[in-house]
């Protein structure tokens, strides 16, 4: 398992609560969203739990990078949770 924090800008046109909505929404094989908070009218943040990276970068790629209102993915860190 990997967990994926994601900063996600949105067009200034776009409605952040729709889009974060959607995004909430998406159907992502092998992944899931733990969290999507909004920042800002442009700003969201995301936590997305992934069965491995490989299904990460799908869902960011393929998935997110293509919501309607999306400008700009970052990937601010990828975790591989332990167990102490």
């Amino acid at each position: 398992m990997v967990n994926i924090y994601l900063f996600i800008e949105l067009l200034h046109s776009a409605n952040a609560m729709a889009t974060l909505d959607t995004i909430k929404a998406l159907e992502l094989a092998n992944c899931k969203f733990a969290n999507v908070v909004m920042l800002s009218d442009e700003k969201l943040v995301a936590q997305l739990d992934c069965k491995d990276s490989t299904d990460g970068d799908k869902a960011i790629l393929n998935k997110i990078a293509k919501v309607e209102g999306v400008v700009q993915t970052n990937i601010v860190a990828v975790v591989r949770p332990t167990k102490g």
